[in-house]
């Protein structure tokens, strides 16, 4: 048996955050507990074993996405999937840098973000009609 994929999700749109980890978690991943700040996903990435980050780029706090990513890119190999409700290409540009899975713009479809896990991990199944 595949051992669930460990997801953090750091997104301070409550709404957002609960439908996303439930939509992920029916789809067979470990969901953590949502973070709403930079600073929190920072300290929890430290203490524990996370597979993949799905960040929204505009957080509560002092730290946005960008600049959260930055931090725990320089010091763990942990993938990266932006989520976003702009589109904007000074801020994707800036987010680009940081090689991330993906840039998501909101509203995010579950489906596809677990499409996007499952290609990162391997996973044939899960083949986007882009690619047939």
């Amino acid at each position: 048996m595949q051992e669930k994929i460990r997801i953090l999700l750091v997104e301070d749109e409550a709404i957002t955050a609960l439908l996303l980890k439930r939509s992920l978690e029916l789809k067979g991943h470990e969901v953590y507990e949502p973070l709403a700040t930079g600073r929190k996903a920072l300290k929890f990435a430290e203490t524990h074993q996370i597979d993949v980050i799905l960040l929204d780029i505009n957080l509560a706090g002092d730290m946005d996405g960008i600049e959260t990513a930055t931090k725990i890119t320089a010091t763990m190999d942990i993938p990266i999937i932006f989520t976003t409700g702009y589109m904007d290409d000074a801020i994707k540009e800036r987010a680009s840098v940081l090689q991330p899975i993906a840039y998501v713009v909101k509203p995010i479809i579950p489906d596809s973000i677990n499409d996007l896990i499952s290609k990162q991990f391997g996973n044939e199944n899960s083949i986007s009609a882009e690619h047939t």
